[in-house]
């Protein structure tokens, strides 16, 4: 981050002294600035204020339950919110060394799938806005948004859409990702039966449409 570039409230300020900090570019498309810093934080800072306010009680109510980024920090000032947090461990499921093996790609992108629905939702406090249902769903479960380490899943990111909600929003967006990453639609049965579903061209159409 660049001295002067972004004027940081003094609390994140005092706990980023000392840290190397990059900007991260890859796979992220949501206007904010986001940062990673050393290998401990990540920080973003937005306009869209409800956007992280919504990451920020995710991620809270998800804390100890699968594997989140933990609140550091949240500060609002002058029309933007501050979100420092913590830095999941893991390499995101769109890297290379998952694309170049779709079968173990589909086995962990089936475990993702059932940590996250198997959430007990008693409690929760947001419900995914362009869905009903009775479980807790991701709201972008595409391969960037999903960590692995050791061969395992080791955590979920950019949970702002996250929520109460129908699971096939988190299919259909799972189907899609897999395809567009991979450039082929030849290991979709896999999933679908790793998913343990049947295919619904009406609900993938309207949630990825």
């Amino acid at each position: 981050m660049e001295e002067g570039k972004v004027s940081l409230p003094p609390a994140i300020r005092e706990r980023l002294a000392g840290k190397a900090i990059a900007e991260i570019t890859k796979n992220h498309r949501s206007g904010d600035l986001v940062y990673r810093v050393g290998d401990d934080y990540i920080l973003k800072i937005s306009g869209n204020l409800e956007r992280l306010r919504r990451e920020r009680v995710v991620n809270d109510f998800l804390t100890g339950k699968v594997g989140v980024s933990e609140t550091v920090w949240f500060i609002e000032e002058e029309n933007r919110a501050f979100y420092l947090k913590t830095m999941l461990k893991g390499e995101t499921l769109a890297e290379e060394e998952y694309l170049r093996n779709p079968r173990e790609l589909v086995r962990l992108l089936a475990q993702a799938m059932r940590k996250l629905h198997s959430v007990d939702i008693n409690g929760c406090p947001v419900k995914n806005l362009d869905s009903e249902g009775d479980c807790f769903i991701h709201g972008d479960f595409c391969l960037p948004n999903i960590l692995a380490k050791n061969g395992e899943i080791s955590g979920f990111i950019d949970l702002e859409a996250g929520g109460i909600g129908d699971p096939w929003m988190d299919y259909a967006w799972c189907i899609w990702s897999l395809e567009y990453n991979l450039g082929t639609d030849r290991y979709t049965s896999l999933l679908l039966d790793a998913l343990g579903i049947v295919f619904d061209q009406e609900k993938f159409e309207h949630y990825t449409s």
